[in-house]
């Protein structure tokens, strides 16, 4: 086999295959390389995809072994060296121990990847990470910089979103701090902002992600206004994507992706659907860490309370190649909520603590990709 790093052209074929009436997944793909092909299998673990050790190993060239004493796995390719443990989720890369979100497993005797660490070996080794588009698996070269954002305001159109008691609809709010956010980014941090609407016009879900994949933005941030029957509810809270975990998470997601109801006809369905989740595993890590340095620069910023960091399955978030994030800057349905949403200094606050938090997340990135 050859050991030339994998070039763009590559590309996998991946068969999901829907068996009516029982739903039921194949769990194997097909990967082609240089002429030859590979089967390599994945299943579900956990709700996370991981794929064999084994299959990779014959795909890409790498050279496993397993310290049976240890308990270990270690990977290497071209004097590059990874160690994986099983059920734990920090592993061993460049000699630096990374934390990631959900850990190596042992099935049928053999070790299991999930997407996310099976990113960080191959972007260690090949500077490349897995993307899924349409009904394909393929490899893209990993971008070693934060150069292009994608600023979505929530709603829009027929679609108000949530309403204060006041009056004050989510639509207008948002639209006018995406605004913000795209001027400041741009002229404090020079990097290139794509704004999905920038007038009162309804633009679907699904289309706001197919905006984010067309353009290749490095960062997608979704932005909101929360509603809650108390009025009392107060603060800031950032979600990325993964299963909601409490009820209130389920209530939040619930409310945002009610959007659903004036585009349903553009859902492809549940084969899709299983391939957007597998997309953006790749960037849990990511997502997580940009949620967290969102919610505290924005609640330090507008002076708002921090509510922290949260999980949901957001229709939105879905399918985007990038971190992303869904911001819920503040509490519409609470009447100092409102007031201050009102307020054209509140609204530039949460605009600049937004800001600071893309600032950070880009440092912390970049030092990242480049080990």
């Amino acid at each position: 086999m050859s050991d030339k790093i994998l070039l763009p052209n590559i590309y996998f074929r991946i068969a999901v295959a829907l068996l009516i009436p029982l739903n039921i997944y194949s769990k194997s793909l097909t990967f082609e390389y240089n002429q030859d092909f590979y089967d390599i299998n994945y299943q579900i673990i956990d709700g996370f995809n991981y794929f064999n050790l084994n299959d990779l190993q014959l795909a890409f060239g790498f050279n496993v072994s397993c310290d049976s004493i240890r308990h270990r796995w270690i990977v290497e390719y071209q004097g590059k060296k990874v160690v994986l443990i099983p059920d734990n989720p920090w592993i061993t890369i460049n000699s630096k121990l990374l934390n990631m979100p959900v850990a190596p497993k042992v099935a049928k005797d053999m070790l299991w990847l999930p997407i996310p660490v099976l990113n960080e070996v191959i972007g260690y080794f090949l500077s490349q990470n897995i993307h899924i588009e349409g009904d394909k698996l393929s490899t893209y070269r990993i971008g070693m910089r934060i150069e292009k954002i994608v600023i979505d305001p929530g709603h829009g159109g027929h679609d108000s979103g949530a309403v204060g008691h006041k009056g004050l609809k989510e639509k207008d709010v948002v639209l006018d701090i995406a605004k913000k956010v795209v001027k400041l980014i741009e002229s404090e941090l020079g990097i290139t902002c794509i704004i999905t609407r920038d007038i009162d016009t309804f633009i679907s879900l699904l289309e706001r992600t197919k905006i984010a994949n067309q353009c290749k933005a490095d960062l997608f941030l979704s932005i909101h206004c929360n509603y809650a029957s108390s009025k009392e509810r107060c603060g800031t809270e950032v979600y990325f994507l993964s299963p909601a975990k409490t009820t209130w998470e389920r209530a939040v997601e619930a409310r945002e992706n009610a959007s659903l109801k004036y585009e349903l006809p553009e859902y492809r369905g549940e084969v899709e659907a299983i391939l957007w989740d597998m997309a953006q595993t790749e960037f849990l890590k990511e997502s997580n860490f940009l949620a967290g340095k969102l919610v505290s620069l924005i609640s330090t910023s507008a002076s708002t309370y921090n509510r922290g960091v949260k999980q949901a399955n957001f229709f939105v978030l879905r399918g985007t190649y990038m971190p992303a994030c869904l911001i819920e800057v503040a509490f519409i349905s609470n009447t100092k909520g409102e007031e201050n949403l009102r307020n054209e200094d509140f609204r530039a606050k949460i605009a600049t603590g937004i800001v600071k938090g893309v600032q950070e997340f880009k440092k912390w990135y970049e030092e990242q990709m480049n080990y």
